[in-house]
């Protein structure tokens, strides 16, 4: 089996007009240097989606999503990523070459085909076992299910027996069915036994309700299992397999977007019992983590479908925790257009329970009126703090300062920042200087200059002249730089601190590179080193973001010039180089970095100007911090006299830049 070459696809999104592939699904109007139109992946009534053809690539300002051609074919259409490229190909007249893979590719892909096909056949089976057990489907209309939810959600049956797969798959006995079924999570193996006694082999999920966990192509990735009567545990649910991570995927995602999109957003609850009871009720747009706390991927994965999330959870402890990592999770991916808001039911009822006791619009109106993230994120912040005490305020700055760090510079941040400064006491200057968000610029002094002689004039007693001893006896303990015994030259009368690099330059390369990656791969060591010492002087999260996008765009493929001329980038190298970006453990950075750009009709030439006047100030800055480093040696009788000849070389390389 063979592998698309990376350079195939380059050259195919170099070929083909991300507009008219898109146009042929959305309504475009031209806006400035980009293309507008209602994004097709959320409800909207105003258009937030834009599509650049500089750039190549698609971005929703309202549900973030994004991507190349390639991806808009796979979101849209519901194709994979090979019949994606093949249908782009065929569009554009190209036939799509192969390359052979490594046995490692092979076997990868091999695995992940079979697993595929069993989770598939396992469903399968479960639903033919509930038809036939009628326990099972008593419990179901017991909670009030019919047999259309149950065929939306492709519920299952499980039965009360050891080895029920084996009439589906064949005997466990068999090592490799075993390894399969082992590897899908279906079966359980136990350790090797002594004596030569065959390995104990039986299914994960005995006289269950069984749940399929679909991916959002509908393909059966995993299972959760309900036990019918008493006995633990309650819920089981598929372990971490190649194609299942609990993480990444939302219970009844699948089965509920075209509800989120009609009702304009996604109720989030706990367990799958409560989504498909949910949607009995009335509630189709519910979905549900999978035994696992919120996570920024379900975030992500959320908001990709719609503006507003509303959070359900138990308001107990247990609860309120998970309702904490939510709001954990949430805050990185905020922006001023999304909405999130936090439930919490009364410990004694769950969703379900809730609507039965007191009816879909009761429940309507509390979803309407739950906690917004703010509110949460100051009962949070001010959990068991008196606020009426400076500890309890300052205890309260604590808890809030990594929340706030963790929020993109938006409007609600403002915002939260100025109302947790009126309830703290504070200013907002003073919670912004705590938690770093800003740094107040050092105050400027006055340099002043005198005579090395004046030192000396009207003698010791001499207190008109008191100011001017002052300040040459601060020079002796330090000052930047001092003239030789019977010089007459000019001297500082106090320490000057190091230049440091604007903060916009480490910006402005950020917003260069991120467009055009194949400068950032060009750079050399001594440009990288200038690079990331402006961001580290910007802040850590900055230099983080700047050593990674190097790394990243190293790894970025040139296409081969022809002939003698150079390799180069292709119109579709910013939409490989975001899909490259997005799998980056800093992809929620290279998002907030992607949002700024989006609108930017920066060309190539502009790019590289910019890119050489930022490193000609560092290369400047540099040179005075130098200059000023050996002027203090001088200062405080230290320096070589290869300090002193470097000293005059920078003040001549300074006098002519």
């Amino acid at each position: 089996m063979a592998l698309i070459p990376q350079s195939f696809i380059a050259d195919l999104l170099n070929r083909v007009d991300i507009v008219d592939v898109v146009g042929q699904h959305v309504k475009l109007k031209k806006a400035g240097a980009n293309f507008q139109g209602l994004c097709p992946f959320h409800s909207e009534k105003s258009p937030s989606f834009s599509v650049s053809p500089t750039k190549q690539f698609y971005h929703c300002f309202g549900c973030g999503a994004h991507g190349s051609a390639i991806s808009f074919l796979m979101e849209y259409s519901g194709l994979g990523y090979v019949d994606a490229i093949e249908d782009l190909a065929r569009s554009a007249g190209l036939d799509v070459p192969r390359e052979e893979r490594t046995a490692n590719d092979v076997a990868r892909q091999q695995q992940a085909m079979a697993l595929s096909e069993v989770m598939s056949s396992a469903a399968d089976w479960y639903r033919q076992q509930l038809k036939g057990n009628a326990r099972a489907v008593e419990y179901l209309k017991g909670r009030g299910l019919t047999g259309e939810i149950a065929k939306r959600y492709a519920l299952g049956y499980a039965p009360d027996g050891w080895q029920g797969l084996e009439a589906v798959f064949g005997t466990y006995s068999n090592d490799e069915i075993a390894k399969t079924l082992v590897e899908g999570g279906l079966l359980i193996q136990g350790e090797q036994a002594e004596g030569g006694q065959p390995v104990k082999r039986y299914d994960r999920f005995r006289d269950r309700i069984m749940f399929p966990i679909r991916n959002p192509k509908g393909q059966t990735i995993g299972f959760g299992g309900r036990i019918l009567d008493q006995g633990e545990p309650k819920y089981l649910n598929s372990p971490e397999t190649p194609l299942f991570s609990k993480g990444n995927t939302l219970y009844g995602l699948f089965e509920a977007r075209q509800a989120i999109r009609a009702q304009e957003y996604v109720l989030v609850c706990e367990g799958y019992m409560d989504v498909v009871a949910l949607a009995q009720l009335g509630f189709p747009n519910a979905v549900a983590t999978l035994g696992t706390a919120c996570t920024v991927n379900h975030v992500r994965m959320l908001l990709r479908q719609t503006d507003k999330v509303v959070f359900s959870f138990d308001g107990d402890s247990a609860g309120q925790r998970a309702a904490q990592r939510a709001l954990e999770a949430c805050l990185p991916l905020m922006s001023d257009d999304k909405e999130i808001r936090f439930l919490f039911l009364p410990t004694e009822h769950d969703p379900d329970s809730y609507v039965r006791a007191y009816g879909a619009p009761a429940f309507e109106k509390v979803i309407k009126e739950a906690m917004s993230i703010s509110s949460f994120f100051f009962k949070v912040a001010s959990e068991g703090h008196e606020l009426t005490t400076p500890e309890g305020r300052a205890h309260t700055h604590h808890a809030a300062k990594p929340l706030l760090l963790s929020m993109p510079p938006i409007a609600l941040r403002t915002q939260i920042l100025r109302e947790l400064a009126i309830r703290t006491n504070s200013t907002p200057a003073e919670l912004e200087a705590f938690c770093g968000l800003t740094v107040a610029p050092a105050p400027v002094r006055q340099t002043t200059y005198q005579p090395v002689q004046g030192r000396y004039q009207g003698g010791q007693g001499n207190q008109g002249n008191q100011s001017n001893q002052n300040n040459f006896s601060g020079n002796r303990q330090g000052a930047p730089w001092q003239a030789s015994k019977g010089s007459a030259k000019r001297v500082a009368t106090q320490n000057i601190e190091p230049p440091k690099a604007p903060t916009d330059l480490a910006e402005q390369m950020l917003r260069v590179i991120i467009q055009f990656p194949h400068l950032g791969k060009a750079l050399d060591s001594n440009k990288r080193e200038l690079a990331l010492r402006a961001a580290q002087q910007r802040s850590e999260k900055a230099h983080a973001l700047m050593k990674d996008l190097l790394l990243q765009c190293d790894q970025v493929e040139l296409i081969p010039g022809e002939g003698s001329k150079p390799a180069i980038a292709g119109a579709g190298a910013f939409a490989m180089f975001q899909d490259q970006l997005s799998r980056s453990e800093l992809a929620p950075l290279y998002e907030v970095l992607r949002n700024r750009v989006m609108g930017s009709d920066l060309d190539l030439d502009g790019a590289t100007a910019d890119l050489d006047g930022a490193f000609k100030k560092l290369e400047l800055i540099h040179l005075k911090q130098e200059m000023t480093e050996i002027a203090q040696k001088i200062a405080g009788s230290t320096a070589s006299e290869q300090d002193k000849a470097r000293y005059r070389e920078l003040g001549e390389k300074l006098k002519f830049s």
